[in-house]
């Protein structure tokens, strides 16, 4: 099992980009989705060259603005658990972006998906990362 890990440190109120990654439903700062529907605790999302992915929400705590999630219903990935949480940092904040994924042979398309939206990201608040 590999571990793909982003952390940003991010010159905006965490506030802001909890708004936009803590709504589950929002699609557009995650380039490869073109669209997303939310059935209680399993979102459904198209994704440009992989098809349609279902994902189970497994927590989401606004107050500590933390984000979990894993993919089901897919005979080709043993395990996919990801986790976002954004925390206040002086006149910014920090978001760190943690996947767990199996098989091993996936590690390069989960890490160029998070990277591609954290860049998207970063477009959407305006701001350049400070990695």
């Amino acid at each position: 099992m590999r571990s793909v890990v982003k952390h940003l440190h991010l010159a905006v109120p965490a506030a802001a980009v909890w708004d936009i990654v803590g709504n589950v439903s929002r699609i557009d700062w995650v380039p490869v989705i073109t669209s997303c529907q939310l059935d209680g605790d399993v979102r459904t999302m198209q994704m440009a060259g992989v098809g349609t992915v279902q994902e189970r929400i497994l927590h989401c705590d606004a107050e500590a603005m933390s984000l979990e999630y894993g993919l089901i219903n897919n005979a080709n990935v043993t395990v996919h658990k990801a986790t976002l949480k954004v925390t206040a940092v002086g006149n910014g904040c920090e978001l760190l972006w943690t996947t767990l994924i199996e098989p091993d042979a996936l590690e390069p398309l989960i890490e160029s998906g998070m990277q591609s939206a954290l860049v998207a990201l970063c477009g959407l608040l305006g701001v350049r990362s400070h990695n």
